[in-house]
C-alpha cells in the first residue's frame, strides 16, 4: 500500500498548494532537489488561501494539542509540496533531518511534543526505518504569526 492509500485510511488529504497573499513577496523555493537529497524549505499550517490552524503562540492563543494539530496540517504541506515538485509520496528513501519550530511563550518546554504531531504523521506513512533525526525548539516569532514551521530534508529512492 502506497502512501496516498495509507492517507486516505486515516481520513487525511493532502492540502492546496498554499496561495501567497498579494504584496507579500517570497524569494525562495519550495524544494531544491540535489541528486538523491531533496532540501524542504520551512512550511507552516496554511491551506490554500488560508490558515488551516489558529495563528499565534502556543501557549497563549493555543494549546499544546492545537499547536500539535498545526504540526500535523505542516506536515501535510510538506507532503503536498513533495508531491506537486517530484510527482510522488513513494519515493522517499528515507527521511533524513526534520527541523521543527515553535512559536511559544516564555517559558514554554513543550516544542518535542508539538513537533511530534509531524513526526507522529510521518512514522505512521513510512514506518520508524524511514523516520528522520530531528530538532525541535521554541522560538520568540515566526514569519506571518505561524504556531509551528518545518523544513526538512529527504533521501530519494
Amino acid at each position: 500500500m502506497g502512501v496516498a492509500e495509507r492517507l486516505g485510511e486515516r481520513g487525511l488529504e493532502i492540502p492546496p498548494a498554499q496561495v501567497i497573499p498579494p504584496g507579500v513577496e517570497l524569494t525562495y523555493r519550495r524544494l531544491v532537489r540535489w541528486g538523491d537529497v531533496a532540501y524542504i524549505a520551512g512550511h507552516g499550517p496554511t491551506y490554500g488561501e488560508g490558515w488551516g490552524s489558529p495563528l499565534g503562540k502556543v501557549g497563549r492563543e493555543l494549546t499544546i494539542e492545537q499547536g500539535v494539530a498545526a504540526a500535523q496540517l505542516t506536515a501535510l504541506n510538506v507532503l503536498g509540496t513533495i508531491q506537486r515538485e517530484l510527482g510522488d509520496l513513494d519515493g522517499i528513501a528515507c527521511w533524513l533531518k526534520i527541523n521543527g519550530y515553535v512559536n511559544a511563550v516564555d517559558g514554554f518546554t513543550e516544542q518535542a511534543r508539538v513537533i511530534n504531531g509531524f513526526s507522529d504523521l510521518i512514522l505512521g506513512l513510512y514506518g520508524e526505518e524511514k523516520l528522520a533525526a530531528r530538532t525541535s525548539i521554541g522560538v520568540p516569532h515566526l514569519p506571518f504569526d505561524m504556531p509551528v514551521e518545518v523544513d526538512a530534508i529527504i533521501a530519494l529512492a
